[in-house]
């Protein structure tokens, strides 16, 4: 089957609701390096999109000024993020609140691990190569 179509269809970004903006900014700052670039600040709404040098994908998080607190909810898997070393990251972010989900595991050439941040979301690092 051939879905082509004609106009530009990227991915481009994925929305995590965050109830406190200035502690998740940190979290992914301090374990994987993301820098802050735009940011959308509204009445009902403030959001900051985070991606890693060079990327164009962002991760944009979202914190409601009333009632921020949001359920995640079990309708989707985790954030997927690809490291050249799995244990380092890992490290760094139980080292500012993460919890381990899945112990680092090899898949074939693959080895990966499930973390959950501070806010409930579920990150999954992933190690490909030789190096895993």
């Amino acid at each position: 089957m051939n879905n082509a179509v004609a106009e530009r269809c990227d991915p481009g970004f994925v929305k995590l609701h965050v109830p406190d903006m200035e502690a998740a900014i940190a979290f992914f700052e301090a374990v994987f390096g993301w820098t802050c670039g735009k940011v959308l600040d509204l009445a009902e709404f403030r959001q900051v999109a985070l991606s890693a040098t060079g990327n164009p994908f962002d991760v944009i998080l979202r914190s409601w000024k009333e009632n921020p607190q949001r359920d995640i909810g079990n309708g989707w898997g985790p954030l997927g993020v690809r490291t050249d070393n799995l244990d380092a990251v890992l490290a760094r972010a139980l080292a500012h609140g993460a919890k381990v989900v899945k112990e680092p595991t090899a898949a074939g050439p693959v080895r990966y691990a499930i973390l959950r941040t501070t806010d409930g979301h579920e990150i999954e690092l992933i190690q490909q190569g030789s190096a895993a």
